[in-house]
């Protein structure tokens, strides 16, 4: 019994995950979510209070996984290269997954149209795991391993360097994705660029 409000409410977001992919933001009704669930539409409101409340209950359950595997690759005494690989590895995993680039497109394309939508995505999604990297590189700091004045920046710097152009040309549908050399080989590069430029002697 204790598992059936956490049951339904997992059937409510693939669902709406689902008909956001399928018809967009403004193109999807809490209608058509509750059919899809299926669920009544009194039992979809009293898990959400809109169609916002549910898409960002969407983003947020999409970095989830990525916040509980952060959680888990911080754990242990690994070293600033160990720890910022694994970092890097859910991270690049994420983003460039099919799913994952379907709800950017999303997102750019309903904006326009919804301009609170990129506030409420982003607190909900890359807010919550920029702190959680900061967090980690202020402990790095804190240790001496790393020298960051300002690890908020660095933070944004890090995940940055994982995505830009390669991340942009799968936006664009220039290519599917990364395999998995080409993976490697990005995070290795990131990862030795960000570690030389805050003073990591290994």
């Amino acid at each position: 019994m204790t598992h059936a409000p956490k049951s339904k409410r997992q059937s409510i977001l693939a669902a709406a995950r689902q008909v956001f992919l399928a018809h967009g933001y403004s193109g999807a009704s809490m209608e058509a979510i509750a059919e899809a669930a299926p669920v009544s539409k009194p039992t979809l409101y009293s898990h959400f209070r809109g169609k916002q409340d549910l898409f960002a209950a969407v983003i947020a359950e999409q970095c989830e996984a990525l916040l509980g595997t952060l959680v888990r690759s911080l754990g242990g005494n690994r070293n600033p290269e160990e720890g910022l690989k694994a970092i890097a590895r859910a991270f690049v995993d994420l983003i460039y997954a099919p799913e994952s680039l379907q709800l950017y497109r999303l997102i750019i394309s309903e904006q326009q149209h919804f301009p609170d939508l990129g506030l409420l995505v982003y607190r909900s999604g890359p807010e919550p795991v920029l702190k959680q990297l900061a967090a980690y590189l202020a402990e790095l700091t804190a240790r001496g391993a790393l020298k960051i004045p300002d690890v908020d920046g660095s933070s944004r710097l890090f995940l940055s360097m994982l995505k830009g152009d390669e991340h942009f040309r799968c936006l664009l549908g220039l290519r599917d994705g990364l395999n998995q050399v080409e993976r490697d080989s990005m995070i290795s590069a990131a990862v030795a660029f960000f570690l030389k430029g805050h003073g990591y002697e290994a």
